[in-house]
């Protein structure tokens, strides 16, 4: 069917008697007040009053005939526009586009655009942001003279936006444009910061009294000045009575661990309260007091206060986490700026997070250097034993080897030390004989002993061609066994033995 465009409006008016003390914007940020950072980046016309009062934080004023007011001239051949580049980064709930002051000047029609680009973004002749388009957030609407239009929109932008473009239909004028909405809140701090600061995303939500300082000052960026006095501080009226105390609760911008508390009292000297006391809890409500399971802990205690001094406290319970702070002054009087600087829960987490996985990461990588060095060494071992294994093998092969040829040359000269011996004829010897024989039988088994220990431990020797004979082979024991026929005579003549003389 493809996409149908909804007739219904985007927005409404939140506050149609221009009398309502509270509306649905309340709760809601002034993303382009100067107070907070908001610049005017350009203009097409400011003919008879500059665009740069738009973000004025004070309400419009007529002073000496000027006009407190953006107004451009004239029957302009093109609609007029002004950029504004908000303070902090945000998504749009509303606006109030203020004409007061303005009675025959003001524009017809008006209509709001936005979009997110870079800080440093330049804007051309045209009223276009470098590198970004424009998303309608207000279409062109009606306006009159000396109204304030509280216009919400029904939904408010998922989407942050940091410059914004106001267009006159076709000219005039308009007092104050404020641009209601919430903070988007930055990662890119890490660390303390001051969590209840409106460009940490804090916002005021609820105040007993706030009858000569409005509540949004409190959290304002920087210390107070006397450019506006609208922007000094947050102060009550005298309550006459000592047993009196206000409070103002403020939402940090991210539930946090705290660690200090400043209460700043510049430009109240005289109107400062007598003390003050930090109370902090844990809700995820907007507003504490409709939460009735939410305690209250005192993070610091009743403080003497003087004017015009920066009073710096350290806060006990830094190890609880907190949303919210209720500042209480006794009995009465005004506070110019409330710090609360600490750490962010999200922060903590994140890195708790980054520390498991780097040490989970760490811990999977020395396991896996482990299995290898394991590994490594087991096959190191396992090839070292092989090796032996082998060694062991191929030595006991040789010895057995040796042994063999050994026996096999022993038994060879035993059988031809033998045959020699049948071969010379035996006389009858005297005692004396006997005896030398003896000496050298045991002198011949000497020599043979050493031969047989000789061919053990030396080279092998060459195989050498046994004799052939009749005589049978020498048995396993070493003894000859012998036939009834006549020895044959070897091939090869047999060396004659020293016989003992006669």
């Amino acid at each position: 069917m493809g996409n149908v465009q909804s007739s219904l409006p985007t927005y409404y008016n939140a506050d149609p008697t221009n009398e309502a003390y509270t509306h649905s914007l309340s709760s809601y940020v002034d993303l382009a007040s100067s107070a907070i950072g908001a610049k005017l980046i350009r203009a097409s016309n400011e003919r008879f009053g500059a665009a740069a009062n738009l973000i004025k934080p004070d309400a419009p004023s007529s002073q000496d005939g000027k006009l407190d007011a953006w107004v451009t001239r004239r029957h302009n051949p093109e609609a007029d526009w002004a950029v504004v580049r908000l303070g902090s980064a945000g998504t749009v709930a509303g606006f109030d586009i203020d004409t007061r002051g303005l009675d025959g000047e003001h524009a017809s029609q008006v209509s709001i655009q936005g979009c997110l680009a870079p800080e440093s973004s330049a804007v051309d002749s045209h009223g276009d942001v470098d590198g970004a388009e424009w998303e309608e957030l207000l279409p062109e609407v009606d306006i009159s003279a000396n109204s304030h239009h509280l216009l919400a929109l029904w939904t408010p932008t998922k989407n942050p936006f940091n410059f914004v473009r106001i267009t006159l239909h076709p000219d005039g004028g308009v007092s104050r444009l404020r641009i209601l909405g919430t903070v988007a809140v930055s990662s890119d701090s890490e660390g303390e910061v001051d969590l209840a600061s409106v460009n940490a995303g804090a916002r005021v939500v609820h105040v007993s009294d706030e009858k000569l300082g409005a509540k949004e000052n409190l959290i304002l960026p920087g210390r107070a000045t006397t450019a506006s006095r609208e922007t000094r501080g947050w102060k009550t009226r005298r309550s006459r009575s000592d047993d009196h105390s206000d409070w103002a609760i403020v939402r940090l911008g991210e539930p946090g661990f705290l660690t200090r508390i400043e209460l700043d009292t510049l430009f109240y000297d005289g109107d400062q309260p007598v003390s003050a006391s930090v109370q902090a809890c844990y809700t995820e409500m907007e507003n504490p007091e409709r939460d009735s399971e939410c305690f209250w802990y005192q993070i610091v205690p009743r403080t003497e206060l003087n004017g015009n001094k920066l009073h710096k406290v350290d806060v006990t319970l830094n190890d609880v986490p907190f949303s919210h702070i209720k500042l209480v002054i006794h009995p009465d009087g005004g506070i110019s700026r409330l710090r609360a600087f600490g750490q962010r829960v999200k922060e903590i987490e994140e890195e708790a997070a980054r520390e498991k996985a780097e040490a989970s990461a760490e811990a999977a990588l020395a396991a896996e250097i482990g299995a290898d060095v394991e590994s490594s060494e087991s096959e190191t071992i396992e090839a070292v034993i092989i090796e032996a294994k082998a060694t062991v093998a191929t030595s006991e092969k040789s010895e057995k080897s040796e042994k063999s040829e050994s026996k096999k040359d022993e038994s060879a000269q035993r059988k031809k030390s033998k045959k020699a011996d049948k071969q010379v004829p035996r006389k009858k010897k005297s005692k004396g004989d006997r005896d030398s024989n003896d000496g050298q039988d045991s002198d011949q088994f000497s020599s043979r002993a050493n031969e047989i220990l000789q061919s053990i431990t030396s080279p092998l020797p060459k195989k050498r061609t046994r004799a052939k004979s009749r005589a049978g082979d020498d048995s396993d024991d070493g003894s000859v066994q012998t036939t009834g026929s006549q020895a044959k005579r070897s091939r090869r003549k047999a060396k004659p033995r020293n016989t003992p003389a006669a």
